[in-house]
């Protein structure tokens, strides 16, 4: 059954893509068989050089690992999602936005916090790296300044998740490099993956070199603890297949009570189609009733996408060195190039209709 799999990668317009000079597309799948990796157009059943070598950015899928940072400090009685943001910062203390807010409505982007903060446009010093230079005094400027808000809707903010990174770091008296490093990554076995963030930041050696979607070389996002948890984490497809395994047998890892928490509905967005939000864990039901938990991410030269199916007892993960266009990102019959998020569906689907 795995020409279904090579059939969607060998469509013209995936190969053109795939084959973009720069371009060093990496996929990773997981299934009840055990693993396989794609990479220069054949499939494979253990990891060559490259794909254990290869670091990229996973942007965005960062927030998964915030939210697991969340839920293990749950386990552990050091914070509870229900703690005041203004109980753990003591600095926040006047901000009535803070005083109202808790963690959990940070990690499930419902805290009514927009896409940035308010300050952030003014820190920027290159454009290409718009988040090096947002600073501690930055954030807890902008936190002051944020009205208090009503409601509870659901609205995707990269604010909200990069000031849950630093409170929680803050109460762990950690960097944010640290806490991930020592919490998250060595117990989970993920010996290559780190999360980008300090001044200086750590440097870019093993990273793959980035493109924008017009196959301009960019620089590397670089980050301070500010903003960190919203999109720091650089990682390989091994370790991210390891990652998916841990979401698809919690039971085998070090806490999943704390893992089962990240996966469980904590906000309804579309309660009749199945369309949740768990701790970042986006997921949705499937036609055939089971559930498939997925989160993508993307920086200006970076795109990637993660999702796994416990009842199917599948996983995948697609990580590119090429950024997506802003045409990619509307979902209009036609005019959709395609992107990292439109070649995982179309994986999805193979993949769902593959035997084990």
């Amino acid at each position: 059954m795995e020409h279904i799999l090579d059939n969607v990668m060998r469509e013209k317009n995936v190969e053109r893509w795939s084959n973009a000079p720069g371009h060093r597309l990496a996929i990773g799948l997981i299934d009840k068989a055990g693993t396989r990796y794609w990479r220069n157009g054949q499939w494979l059943h253990e990891p060559d050089a490259a794909h254990a070598e290869s670091l990229y950015e996973i942007g965005s899928i960062t927030k998964t690992m915030t939210g697991l940072l969340l839920a293990i400090g749950e386990q552990e009685g050091i914070w509870s999602g229900d703690n005041k943001l203004s109980e753990l910062v003591p600095e926040l203390s006047g901000s009535p936005f803070a005083s109202a807010t808790t963690l959990r409505q940070l990690a499930t982007h419902s805290s009514g916090l927009p896409r940035m903060p308010g300050n952030f446009r003014a820190t920027i010093k290159d454009n290409r790296n718009p988040y090096a230079s947002y600073s501690d005094q930055h954030i807890t400027e902008a936190v002051l300044a944020e009205p208090p808000k009503s409601g509870n809707r659901h609205a995707y903010s990269n604010y909200g998740f990069g000031l849950l990174g630093w409170i929680l770091a803050k109460r762990l008296n950690r960097s944010l490099s640290h806490a991930f490093s020592e919490r998250l990554f060595q117990p989970l076995g993920m010996s290559n993956t780190l999360l980008r963030s300090g001044s200086p930041a750590p440097a870019a050696g093993g990273l793959v070199p980035v493109y924008n979607a017009k196959g301009i070389s960019v620089p590397h996002w670089d980050f301070q603890d500010t903003m960190a948890g919203a999109g720091a984490v650089c990682s390989t497809v091994p370790d991210m297949l390891h990652y998916l395994k841990t979401n698809l047998h919690p039971e085998n890892t070090p806490f999943p009570e704390a893992i089962a928490e990240c996966q469980r509905e904590h906000y309804s967005i579309f309660a009749s189609r199945g369309i949740g939000v768990g701790y970042s864990w986006m997921f949705y039901k499937e036609q055939d009733g089971s559930t498939t938990h997925w989160h993508n991410g993307g920086t200006y030269g970076s795109s990637s996408f993660t999702a796994f199916n416990r009842d199917k007892g599948k996983g995948l993960v697609v990580l590119s060195n090429r950024g997506s266009g802003v045409w990619s990102q509307i979902p209009f019959i036609g005019k959709r190039k395609l992107s990292v998020d439109k070649l995982a569906r179309m994986l999805l689907d193979g993949f769902y209709r593959m035997s084990d």
